[in-house]
C-alpha cells in the first residue's frame, strides 16, 4: 500500500497550504496576507493544535486479512500536542499522544536549533532527528559546513521574508469570505475575524502553479531574499574569515554580491526543476511514488479553511480540512480526509521551553533506509508504538530488486548490480543489500572484513574477503562461495546474506531480476 507516502504528500502539502490559500489583497478590509506575516514574527507563544488522518474504507476484497487488519486500525489516526511551548524559534517543546486503532501512545518532544528530540512511550533512549542533517538541499550543498550548521537557525530568522515573498506573488481564491465573530482562544472570549475559505483540488493547482510562475519571474524579490539571508549569516561568516579561515568558500561568501550572484542560478534552477516536477504531479505523468499528490489536485478534492485574527492582526486560531478522493489501485482506500486546527496565545510574551535530557545517549535518525531500524530496536518490542509501526504500519516490509548482469560485464546503474559467478552462484552487493534490509555495514580494510549489524534482531554477521567462512553470532558459517570484491564492491552468496537477515529469495527467469522480501 501506499499510504505512507500519500500522507507524507499530503501532509507537507498542508504546510504550503495556508500560505496558497491567502493571497496578498486585502478582503473585506482584511489583510490576510497581514496577519499571516506578523504571525510569523511571532518570538514566543504558548499553544496547542490537533492532527487528524482518516482512511476512507473502498473496496478491500483483494486485501489479505492482515492487509485489513492493519488498514481497519489505521483508519483514524490523531496526533495531539498539548503544553506547546515556544521560548524561541530554537527552543520549542510539546507534549502529545498518538492515538490510532490500538491504543494511545504519550510522547515529549523538544527541539533545539534544526534538531528535533522525541521521548515517545517505550522507548529506551530519546530519539534525535536533525532537519537538515543529511539534507541535499540546492543551497545548503554549496555551503561551507560552519555555514550548513547555522543555516536553519538564520532561516527561522527572515522566515517572515520567506513568507511574504510567497504572499507576495499569490493570487487569491476566489471564495474567500470574512465576518466578526466571538470565540475562545485558551478558554478566554475574543472578538476576532473569521475568514473563510473554500476551493477544491484544481483551483489550488492553478494557484499554485502561478505562484511557481510569478516566484521564477520575480528576480528582485528572490535576490532580495538571499540577501537577507546573507546579512542573517554575515556574523558567522565574518567569523570565520577573521580566524583565518583558508576555506575557498569562504573567501567567496565574504564578498555579499558575489555570494549571492553565485547561490542565485543554482536556486532558480531548483525551482525550476520544482515547478516542473508539480505539473508532472498533477498531469499524471510522475512516478509512481508521487501519484497520490494527483489526488489532491483533483477536481474532486475539497480544501476549507478558517483563520481567526485578533485586532492586532496576528492569527489566533486556524483550522484546515483537507478531503481527497483516492482512485481504486487495490489498496481497500478510497479517499483521505485531513483536518488540522490549533489555537495560540501568551504571543511574545516570556516562555519557557522545557528542555529534554539525552546525557544518558540518545538515538540518531536521519534520512537513510535503516533509520526506522534504529528507532525499533530502541522500542521495548511490547509496546504500542512498536506494535504500530511494525504490525500495522509494516515499516520493516522490504523488497529489493536487482537485475543479473552476464559474468563481469559492467553496468551503467548508481547501484551495483548481482552476477553468476563461476561456481554458478547469483551474488549480490552486501553494503547495498544489507543497509536495505535495515542493517548497518561497517569495513576493516587492515583485516579485509565486513561487518553486518542487523539493527531488528541484533545479528552480527562478519564476512572476510575472498573466504568462504562467515561467522553469524560468532558461529562460523561456510558460504557457497567466498566473499569476492567485484566493480569495487563486495559480493556475497544472495541467499545467505538474504536469510541471514530474515529475507526470502526469488528469481524471474524471464526479466533476470533477483528479488529478495524481508516482513
Amino acid at each position: 500500500m501506499y499510504k505512507k507516502k500519500m500522507t507524507w504528500w499530503v501532509s507537507a502539502a498542508m504546510v504550503f497550504l495556508l500560505l496558497a490559500l491567502t493571497g496578498c489583497q486585502a478582503v473585506q478590509g482584511l489583510d490576510l496576507a497581514e496577519a499571516i506575516k506578523n504571525s510569523a514574527t511571532v518570538k514566543s507563544s504558548e499553544s496547542k493544535g490537533t492532527l487528524q488522518i482518516e482512511f476512507v474504507p473502498g473496496d478491500t476484497s483483494k486485501l489479505t486479512a492482515d492487509e485489513q487488519k492493519s488498514l481497519s486500525a489505521l483508519q483514524h489516526v490523531q496526533v495531539e500536542l498539548t503544553n506547546v511551548k515556544t521560548q524561541n524559534a530554537q527552543q520549542t517543546s510539546a507534549e502529545g499522544t498518538i492515538t490510532y486503532g490500538k491504543g494511545s501512545i504519550p510522547f515529549k518532544l523538544a527541539t533545539e536549533g534544526t534538531k528535533i528530540i522525541l521521548s515517545i512511550e517505550g522507548a529506551k533512549k530519546p530519539i534525535v532527528y536533525d532537519v537538515l542533517g543529511g539534507s541535499d538541499a540546492t543551497l545548503t550543498k554549496m555551503l561551507p559546513t560552519v555555514i550548513q550548521e547555522q543555516f536553519g537557525n538564520k532561516l527561522a530568522e527572515i522566515k517572515s521574508s520567506v513568507i511574504g515573498l510567497i504572499l507576495a506573488n499569490t493570487a487569491n481564491p476566489s471564495n474567500i469570505s470574512v465576518s466578526s465573530v466571538t470565540d475562545k482562544v485558551n478558554g478566554a472570549d475574543l472578538s476576532l475575524q473569521q475568514a473563510h475559505i473554500e476551493l477544491n483540488g484544481t483551483e489550488l493547482a492553478t494557484l499554485l502553479q502561478k505562484l511557481f510562475s510569478n516566484i521564477l519571474a520575480d528576480e528582485a524579490g528572490l535576490k532580495e531574499l538571499l540577501s537577507q539571508l546573507y546579512d542573517a549569516l554575515s556574523p558567522v561568516i565574518e567569523d570565520q574569515v577573521k580566524s583565518g579561515s583558508a576555506d575557498f568558500a569562504m573567501t567567496i561568501l565574504s564578498n555579499k554580491q558575489l555570494a549571492i550572484g553565485l547561490v542565485y542560478e543554482p536556486i532558480h534552477d531548483f525551482l525550476e526543476k520544482a515547478a516542473a516536477s508539480f505539473e508532472e504531479a498533477i498531469s499524471g505523468n510522475a512516478e509512481q511514488g508521487v501519484m497520490p499528490i494527483k489526488g489532491l489536485f483533483d477536481a474532486k478534492s475539497t480544501l476549507q479553511a478558517d483563520l481567526y485574527i485578533d485586532a492586532d492582526k496576528f492569527i489566533r486560531k486556524q483550522t484546515l480540512a483537507v478531503n481527497v478522493p483516492l482512485p481504486d489501485k487495490g489498496t481497500g482506500v478510497a479517499g483521505l480526509k485531513i483536518s488540522f486546527a490549533s489555537e495560540t496565545w501568551n504571543m511574545n510574551k516570556p516562555v519557557t521551553a522545557d528542555t529534554m535530557d539525552i546525557s544518558g545517549g540518545a538515538v540518531q535518525v536521519g534520512k537513510d533506509a535503516s533509520s526506522i531500524y534504529r528507532v525499533l530496536g530502541d522500542l521495548d518490542n511490547q509496546s504500542t508504538f512498536y506494535k504500530m509501526l511494525r504490525e500495522d504500519m509494516k515499516v520493516t516490509k522490504k523488497e529489493v530488486n536487482l537485475k543479473l548482469t552476464d559474468g563481469d560485464a559492467g553496468s551503467t546503474s548508481d547501484t551495483p548490480q548481482p552476477f553468476i559467478n563461476a561456481d554458478n552462484k547469483t551474488m549480490v552487493p552486501v553494503r547495498f543489500i544489507s543497509e536495505k534490509l535495515g542493517a548497518e555495514v561497517s569495513w576493516n580494510g587492515d583485516l579485509q572484513e565486513v561487518t553486518i549489524k542487523d539493527l531488528l534482531s541484533g545479528k552480527t554477521i562478519v564476512l572476510k574477503l575472498d573466504s568462504k567462512i562467515a561467522t553469524v553470532d560468532g558461529a562460523s558459517i561456510e558460504l557457497e562461495s567466498a566473499a569476492t570484491l567485484h566493480n569495487g564492491s563486495t559480493f556475497v552468496p544472495i541467499r545467505f546474506i538474504a536469510e541471514s537477515l530474515g529475507g526470502k529469495v526469488s528469481f524471474d527467469d524471464d526479466t533476470r531480476v533477483v528479488t529478495i522480501k524481508r516482513d
